[in-house]
């Protein structure tokens, strides 16, 4: 008699413990499961319409006043065309600068900035965005495409474009 009294005591009391875990639990905020990125103070200016442009259109220089936008334009306006003033390798990646036969450059391209996330433990940010374009370049410029970015000697780079699967 006196170990059903044990069982059933045993058992209430982890009940009890339980009960009273998630009385406390209920309170408390979710861990973090990655460490915090560090803050990276972009202002994003441009709206989040999409941009357009046409080879025969280019025109030097930027169309707006935010440096991410600006740099995100000019490796845009170098995918189409190499030649083009600003475009060099501390601008955009080398490989935009490349002169292939096989691959034909897009000659219209447009993209709307989705998310702008900064890389966690440096100073970079991931844009991403929503493009299109009537080439194949490498698939990207076709879908989801995020251009990493890098301050330059007091603006922002392109350092590396990279595209997700559909």
């Amino acid at each position: 008699m006196w170990k059903r009294g044990l069982i059933i005591g045993g058992f209430t009391a982890v009940c009890a413990a339980a009960l009273w875990a998630l009385y406390a639990m209920k309170g408390a905020e979710a861990p973090v499961l990655e460490p915090a990125a560090q803050k990276v103070t972009v202002e994003q200016s441009v709206s989040d319409s999409v941009h357009s442009y046409n080879l025969a259109e280019l025109t030097d220089g930027c169309s707006a006043d935010d440096g991410v936008f600006c740099a995100i334009e000019l490796a845009v306006k170098c995918t189409m065309n190499p030649d083009m003033a600003g475009c060099d390798k501390g601008a955009v990646p080398g490989f935009v600068l490349g002169k292939t036969e096989e691959t034909p450059r897009p000659t219209e391209i447009a993209f709307t900035i989705t998310k702008i996330k900064p890389v966690p433990g440096s100073s970079k940010i991931s844009v991403y965005t929503t493009s299109d374009c009537d080439a194949v370049w490498f698939g990207l410029c076709k879908g989801t495409v995020i251009y990493s970015l890098k301050q330059e000697g007091g603006r922002w780079a392109v350092d590396n474009i990279f595209a997700l699967e559909p």
